[in-house]
């Protein structure tokens, strides 16, 4: 099941086109896409940040994901004890208990009305950007400002557009966005390991009659346990607190948390070769020694649990906050595509995986962990310092009229406002307190 969320390798059509479309949409039931005061029964006034909410619903989203991703213990001891046809079982009766849940949902979901792609646009506010700014301007500060259709009014262009200049930093937006998601695929490599990396590492490993993959499932169970103690202690804390824990400073934390559960691996790796029979064939070392014979490290495999439980919490840190920037940083009518680019760079890491499997052989497996893990402290300074100012901007949500006239709709003293910091929650969705800047329209 966790195989089905996380990895592209083997999801069909079907899974592909799906999985871009579900975190939108889950997004989209938030009613909350402005910051905005909320009178409660007491009369006490809170601003409810739109960003919290966001990370909120998705830290739910994360855990019911991996919720389903536990039944993966059953699943390995049926495959051990009764086949494979009773581990795939249990997939098959959930995916046929979905398309009633799914009839009796969608009268109550919010569903945004279909509204074409803003694609062909933004090649349009591209190729204004490369006409008018030069190729050696991208990356550069003012890059996207030609392309705004009020500096092309300003140089007296006559040409009618069918966007506006807020399109235009949208676009702008998007590709941070997606030079964010750049960084990921390392961090999905070490997330459990390079290819079939962590699979040849527990094989030579002392199980004491255990299926060797069943600490793996240790993951979703720490996520499960972790996600309502960030959602309900942690992060009301740090807002308590006033500590300003932004999207590039979550994701960061993640990966560097991701990348001290890859060196868990190595050092796990060493151990066992070092401890094993065979030395650096620990791998193989069943089909080398006489039958009968000790084949397995003294290294137990509880110590495995370490860097599954690391690599998981990380996964909290950068997959949850990689949804919410996928999409409040994109247009309109582009969210589903890059949902789709930021749930592409899992296929990149396994693309890699999968060009590197001649190398994960013994007697180099201490290497396909440490690789990936130096690559992954790199990149993490590398990302913080690249993007770190998007913290400090305003969290904005890429909307139009109608949501906030929902949100005005549905509270009758309702106040946009700005520069917000954490007090308290509200009805289970982060508030937050401060001062009034304009009354919403």
């Amino acid at each position: 099941m966790k195989e089905f969320w996380n990895r592209f390798g083997s999801a069909n059509e079907c899974v592909a086109q799906f999985k871009p479309n579900i975190s939108p949409t889950v997004m989209d039931q938030s009613p909350h896409k402005v910051p905005h005061v909320i009178t409660e029964a007491n009369g006490e006034k809170v601003i409810v940040d739109p960003e919290e909410s966001i990370s909120s619903v998705m830290l739910w989203f994360y855990l019911l994901i991996n919720v389903g991703a536990c039944t993966g213990i059953a699943t390995t001891y049926l495959a051990k004890i009764v086949g494979y046809w009773a581990a795939y079982l249990i997939p098959t009766i959930l995916y046929f208990m979905l398309p009633p849940l799914l009839w009796y949902l969608n009268p109550r979901l919010v569903k945004q009305p279909p509204g074409g792609s803003d694609l062909g646009n933004v090649f349009k506010v591209l190729g204004d950007c490369f006409r008018h700014g030069g190729v050696t301007s991208i990356g550069r500060k003012g890059f996207w400002e030609p392309a705004k259709p009020s500096v092309r009014a300003a140089a007296g262009s006559t040409k009618v557009y069918d966007y506006d200049d807020q399109f235009v930093d949208d676009v702008r937006r998007t590709f941070q966005a997606c030079g964010i998601f750049l960084f990921q695929p390392i961090f999905f490599i070490n997330d459990g390991g390079l290819g079939a990396a962590a699979n040849a590492l527990t094989a030579g490993m002392d199980t004491n009659g255990l299926p060797n993959d069943l600490l793996d499932n240790l993951n979703s169970v720490s996520i499960v346990i972790m996600v309502p103690v960030m959602n309900h202690i942690v992060y009301p804390l740090l807002r308590r607190w006033g500590i300003k824990f932004g999207a590039i400073s979550r994701m960061t934390f993640g990966f560097a948390l991701g990348t001290i559960g890859s060196i868990g691996f190595s050092i796990l790796q060493y151990y066992v070769y070092q401890t094993s029979p065979c030395g650096y064939d620990a791998t193989t070392c069943a089909d080398i020694v006489p039958v009968g014979e000790n084949s397995l490290s003294t290294v137990s495999y509880s110590w495995y649990a370490i860097p599954i439980i690391l690599t998981a919490v990380a996964e909290i840190f950068v997959n949850v906050t990689a949804y919410g920037i996928a999409y409040s940083r994109s247009p309109k009518n582009m969210k589903g595509l890059v949902a789709s680019i930021n749930l592409f760079m899992m296929a990149i890491s396994a693309a890699i995986g999968l060009a590197t499997a001649p190398a994960i052989r013994d007697p180099f497996l201490i290497w396909a962990f440490a690789g990936p893990t130096i690559a992954g402290a790199v990149l993490t300074v590398v990302f913080y310092f690249t993007f770190r100012h998007i913290d400090e901007e305003e969290f904005i949500i890429n909307t139009d009229f109608r949501d906030l006239k929902r949100d005005s709709d549905r509270d009758s003293d309702v106040e946009e406002v700005g520069n917000v910091t954490g007090k308290k929650s509200l009805m289970g969705v982060p508030a937050v307190t401060g001062e009034s800047e304009k009354k919403v329209l």
